[in-house]
């Protein structure tokens, strides 16, 4: 799921933060629900969604994060 943040260079990071929270959150219940309906190729595209989100709050905590297209 591509974020708003990443065309936002003024964000601020609090902000970013939850917004990268909150995809991840959403991609995991997306993801349990897909499973529990039997699709799972979309369940696992949206394991890699919620796994994207959590990689990119790593770099954010860490202070590598930048937004792509800003």
């Amino acid at each position: 799921m591509a974020g708003s943040r990443h065309f936002r260079r003024d964000q601020p990071a609090e902000e970013v933060r939850t917004e990268i929270t909150d995809e991840a959150a959403a991609s995991r219940r997306a993801q349990r629900d897909l499973q529990a309906a039997g699709s799972h190729r979309a369940a696992e595209s949206m394991r890699q969604a919620a796994d994207e989100a959590l990689d990119e709050l790593a770099d954010l905590n860490a202070g590598r994060w930048k937004p792509k297209h800003a």
